[in-house]
């Protein structure tokens, strides 16, 4: 569930990648059910499309919880950056997260708590840590 969602401004030469009901069905679709911060930035290093961390819980919050950053590309390539969100990033994304809820059920040890996607030379790149 997406609790709250902030927008930075942007020059009219960007478009954010990620649409908020695009992310929600997928979650929708996968049954995943966790409190989603979802930040629409315009990163440093241009090229960042789906940052994602996954934070346990705390003294401040009870509970597991995604913290999800959507960057903004050139105008010019976000028709190709959008297909690919829906052809690797998103997947990868799924693949990413059921890996952290198949690894809490087994053995309660977060290994991998970091999801990032980077459109780079027209390809994805992805890193998941």
């Amino acid at each position: 569930m997406i609790s709250s969602i902030t927008k930075d401004k942007i020059s009219p030469d960007y478009v954010f990648v990620l649409k908020t009901s695009q992310f929600e069905k997928v979650l929708a679709d996968n049954n995943i059910d966790i409190d989603v911060t979802l930040i629409y930035w315009k990163p440093q290093i241009i090229g960042s499309v789906l940052e994602v961390y996954f934070w346990l819980p705390n003294d401040n919050v009870s509970y597991n919880r995604l913290y999800v950053r959507a960057g903004v590309l050139l105008k010019k390539d976000i028709i190709l950056a959008r297909a690919l969100m829906v052809e690797e990033v998103l997947p990868n994304f799924i693949e990413w997260f059921k890996g952290i809820e198949m690894t809490d059920k087994l053995s309660n040890k977060y290994k991998k708590s970091y999801f990032n996607a980077c459109l780079i030379d027209d390809k994805i790149h992805v890193n998941k840590d």
